[in-house]
């Protein structure tokens, strides 16, 4: 037994019943000085007397054994085990996490996206795992029309199955002809460089084909109120695996 540690917590007893000394010597029959001999870590009380002092201050014999409050050392334990699931939890977090990111973003491929046509040039990428495919489109250069005047373009992805279209994202929007100020108007080139595909989720229909039904409409509206549509083939370099 720990003689300091039951002389102080004695002593904690002995103050917060607010008693002297003196006052616990009596009603246990005993000098002030042996009290005082306990407080100071200088000896300790018999088993009788501290069934004495279980009764007086009313605590379980352990604690005064022990030197300490049952209590208080269960809210340390909960605090040790709480303090430890959490660490348990973060480190499951972690690992769970690295996992996921190493399935998820590891197995990435990507392929160029170019075009087909001879008017217009694409630049592009198609990023794709077991999970999903995105795609991401930079550029769009038209080379024949640098001449002309317009107002506006709007461009459209678009899937064509079985001349079946299936709009995947659309870009920028034509507004009536009175809402522009025909001196803004710009070459196509300068309206197409304001204009980029980011599509995170992109849900694929083809299934392990080549990926040649990707199609890129182009709508410019000139200084003359008139639309003209541009169909632009994109290609898939090699095959997209889903």
């Amino acid at each position: 037994m720990n003689q300091e540690k039951i002389g102080k917590y004695i002593y904690e007893l002995r103050i917060k019943n607010n008693l002297t000394q003196k006052d616990l010597a009596d009603k246990l029959s005993i000098t002030s000085q042996a009290v005082s001999k306990w407080e100071n870590g200088r000896g300790i009380p018999d088993i009788e007397q501290l069934n004495k002092l279980s009764e007086i201050f009313n605590v379980d014999i352990k604690e005064i054994i022990n030197g300490e409050d049952n209590k208080k050392e269960q809210k340390k334990n909960k605090k040790k085990y709480l303090i430890l699931g959490i660490i348990i939890l973060l480190i499951l977090i972690i690992l769970l996490a690295i996992i996921y990111n190493k399935d998820d973003k590891s197995t990435f491929n990507f392929k160029p996206i170019t075009s087909e046509n001879s008017c217009f040039g694409v630049k592009g990428v198609i990023a794709y795992n077991k999970n999903k495919k995105s795609i991401y489109i930079s550029k769009i250069e038209c080379s024949e029309e640098e001449k002309k005047e317009y107002l506006d373009v709007e461009c459209i992805l678009y899937e064509k199955n079985n001349n079946i279209e299936k709009i995947i994202y659309e870009e920028g929007k034509i507004l009536s002809y009175d809402n522009y100020d025909k001196s803004n108007a710009k070459s196509i080139n300068g309206l197409l460089s304001n204009i980029e595909f980011n599509i995170d989720s992109y849900d694929c229909s083809c299934n392990n084909a080549t990926c040649n039904n990707l199609y890129l409409r182009v709508n410019a509206l000139n200084i003359d109120d008139k639309i003209v549509t541009y169909n632009i083939p994109l290609e898939l370099e090699n095959k997209c695996n889903n």
